[in-house]
């Protein structure tokens, strides 16, 4: 799957900044777009803002707002054109609260992270060695 659009949505600006260059590091040529809730990733997905292509690969990390992401998570799952979206679920949450309800969500994975620079490296490399080889 080559040239394909990633949406990432985080409120948190370091964990932003810190998949941004393990991006680069790593050399994922995908196109990211970053949210910084729900609402906004809604917005860039079904909305006001909407994104042309729509983005075939979804990060998240639900465990980050109560239930708004596995609420966001059964909206894209019930919308026609969102519905067969990769969804990877990044935490680097210990509490594994919302990963069932993820999985059931038919998630692509659940991988925890930690957001440190460098040590995104390794995980990214093999996302990325997946999306490239993957068609929808």
């Amino acid at each position: 799957m080559r040239n394909t659009t990633i949406l990432l949505i985080d409120n948190r600006k370091t964990i932003i900044e810190t998949i941004k260059k393990s991006f680069l590091e790593v050399k994922i040529k995908h196109v990211l777009f970053t949210a910084a809730n729900e609402n906004e990733a809604w917005l860039m997905l079904d909305g006001s803002h909407k994104l042309n292509p729509i983005p075939k690969i979804i990060l998240i990390d639900v465990n980050s707002t109560n239930n708004e992401g596995i609420d966001f998570l059964k909206a894209i799952r019930n919308h026609p054109d969102l519905k067969s979206s990769l969804v990877f679920v990044i935490t680097d949450s210990k509490q594994e609260i919302n990963k069932e309800a993820a999985l059931q969500l038919n998630i692509a994975g659940y991988i925890h992270m930690v957001f440190e620079s460098g040590k995104l490296n390794p995980s990214f490399s093999i996302l990325n060695d997946y999306w490239n080889i993957i068609e929808f």
